[in-house]
């Protein structure tokens, strides 16, 4: 026995490979999928590129799903971290817990839900016109129809949730487009209707993929009750004045600090959180400005 012991020890370490990406990863090391909502794909890609340009041995694989799918996916163990505008309910808690996790919940940014129109569409709406377009079909005496691009994504959810109390079983006069692109192109022909899109979508004006989306159209200022009419901005988003504000949530569901944790430590941190600043949307902790003053 004692022989073989130094043997033994040998074949181990020659029969060892080296670390597999997909289960020997680590915050900066790795290969992991992340899921994320449809309508972050434009303030996501520029992360990974980042997150990936940094650290050469990570490779994060993000795939975009509308909302309603993603919280079916999020309970595949496969899954490392999820980015969506939902907090996880009880079932999804419960699922967690036969798996003995713990999962990582925070609000890494805030979005919104912005109300397009063709230039010669509404100048402002409040929250009782916007109900009213979404239930009858109408915006005073006239007609007015509201456009979705998908009715299983987050932006519908979060009307439900905001406008109606989050009641599903209401009939509502609402048309759904084939895509953001598809809902913008009926809107520049359509000056009865409005669409309702993620913000995220259309927020960085740096961006030529945003900048094609809002060509040709108004963005709709919106109010509560005698409160002025405000579009989404960051500051409008940041100090919660916008209406139909949602939370951009982070969810770490795995069991150790692989890369999942670290990519998402990375969005929510100093790096992530002024790429975030600069995709237009409200960062959830503002960077820190150093400016130095040079006395005369």
């Amino acid at each position: 026995m004692t022989r073989l012991g130094p043997l033994i020890l040998l074949l181990a370490a020659c029969s060892s490979g080296p670390p597999d990406p997909r289960n020997d990863d680590s915050p900066t090391f790795g290969h992991v999928l992340v899921m994320a909502d449809q309508d972050l794909r434009p303030v996501l890609e520029d992360q990974r590129r980042t997150f990936e340009a940094l650290y050469a041995k990570a490779r994060v694989d993000l795939r975009y799903l509308p909302e309603r799918a993603l919280v079916k996916a999020m309970l595949n163990d496969s899954v490392r971290a999820v980015f969506g505008s939902f907090v996880p309910g009880a079932d999804q808690h419960a699922y967690f817990r036969t798996r003995r996790l713990s999962p990582h919940v925070e609000a890494v940014a805030f979005d919104a839900i912005a109300v397009l129109a063709h230039p010669s569409g509404p100048d402002s709406l409040s929250l009782d016109e916007l109900r009213s377009i979404m239930r009858d079909g109408r915006l005073g005496p006239g007609p007015c129809t509201a456009l979705l691009d998908d009715p299983g994504s987050g932006v519908a959810r979060t009307l439900i949730d905001s406008l109606f109390g989050g009641r599903t079983d209401l009939p509502l006069k609402v048309r759904l487009a084939q895509g953001p692109e598809d809902l913008v192109r009926r809107l520049r022909a359509d000056s009865t209707a409005i669409g309702l899109l993620g913000f995220s979508l259309l927020s960085d004006l740096d961006d030529p993929a945003c900048r094609a989306l809002r060509q040709g159209l108004r963005l709709v200022p919106l109010h509560r009750g005698k409160a002025p009419a405000l579009a989404p901005t960051q500051g409008t988003l940041k100090d919660g004045r916008y209406p139909l504000r949602r939370p951009l949530m982070m969810l770490v569901t795995e069991g150790k600090s692989g890369l999942g944790t670290g990519f998402a430590s990375f969005v929510a941190g100093h790096k992530g959180q002024r790429i975030l600043l600069k995709k237009g949307i409200a960062p959830a902790h503002v960077p820190a400005r150093d400016v130095m003053i040079v006395a005369p």
